[in-house]
């Protein structure tokens, strides 16, 4: 045997080794991207670079290249007109947001952890929710007229119900062992809800909390088409009835990229207020 020969045979199990390395390291890459977000705007980029492409080569009106739409957005930025009308939904959604959250905790903790509350109030909490928000409309605008205090009441009607339901899930999700150490260290009621029961609904709360967040940016939205004054709903709607397709692109996708801003920052405020829940079930 030659010494080329020696030399390639040990030279072999090397290849193989590197070789068997970077197909696992691709593989590894390629399960981690693919289950990852990163897929995901992948897709969206593409998607919209598609967008850009095709309304760059076929010139359509009611299809406006990104380019022109960005334009107009900072137009629509700078003379101040789309920071106004979202500042106006931003605020309704807030006020809605804050109120039905308030509502929907007390309420939903109460029929959870009071037998006399959840009798007095499932008939009624079940006959509303099961009216569409679109049949309240006519009534509420009679009685309200098509000011803020209308535009608030639908939203914190829409958002109440998923805070509520939650909530009240996580109040009955207390479980016996935890029922007994609060009798074991003496606990007054109040103090058995607060140390106890509330850390325990937490995690439902939140839940609960996170899918209200999206609902009542959208029923902002609507309001602000339905009463026909102000908001970025009448934004889009205005955009709309002059044919401003660009600008009915602005406003439509300012609400998505809000709404996604909304959402990721909720997501880390949940993190953190339940990182507890995640080290407790890391520890068992």
């Amino acid at each position: 045997m030659s010494s080329s020969d020696v030399f390639s045979e040990a030279v072999s199990p090397v290849k193989k080794q590197r070789s068997d390395f970077l197909s696992d390291s691709a593989s590894g890459f390629a399960r981690t991207f693919f289950s990852s977000r990163a897929f995901g705007w992948t897709i969206v980029l593409v998607l919209l670079a598609v967008w850009q492409i095709v309304a760059s080569i076929y010139p359509m009106p009611q299809l406006p290249a990104l380019s022109d739409i960005y334009r107009t957005w900072v137009e629509q930025v700078v003379n101040g007109d789309l920071i106004v009308a979202l500042a106006d939904t931003m605020r309704i959604t807030a006020i809605g947001f804050v109120v039905a959250t308030v509502v929907g905790i007390i309420l939903g903790f109460l029929m959870g952890r009071v037998t006399v509350i959840w009798g007095a109030a499932e008939p009624s909490v079940e006959l509303v929710r099961q009216i569409p928000i679109s049949a309240l409309l006519p009534l509420l605008i009679l009685y309200l007229g098509i000011a803020d205090s209308f535009k608030i009441t639908i939203v914190v009607l829409a958002a109440s119900f998923p805070i509520l339901l939650n909530t009240f899930a996580g109040a009955r999700s207390v479980s016996k062992t935890m029922r007994q150490t609060a009798q074991t260290f003496q606990l007054s009621w109040l103090q058995a809800q607060l140390e106890i029961g509330l850390p325990a609904a937490l995690p439902y709360i939140l839940v609960g909390m996170r899918q209200a967040l999206g609902v009542t940016l959208v029923i902002a939205v609507v309001t602000g088409m339905l009463a026909g004054n102000s908001g970025i709903g009448y934004y889009i709607l205005q955009a709309q009835q002059v044919l401003d397709i660009r600008a009915l692109f602005a406003g439509i996708l300012t609400v998505a990229a809000v709404g996604y801003v909304l959402n990721a920052i909720f997501l880390v405020i949940e993190h953190r207020l339940t990182r507890w829940r995640t080290f407790s079930s890391g520890q068992h």
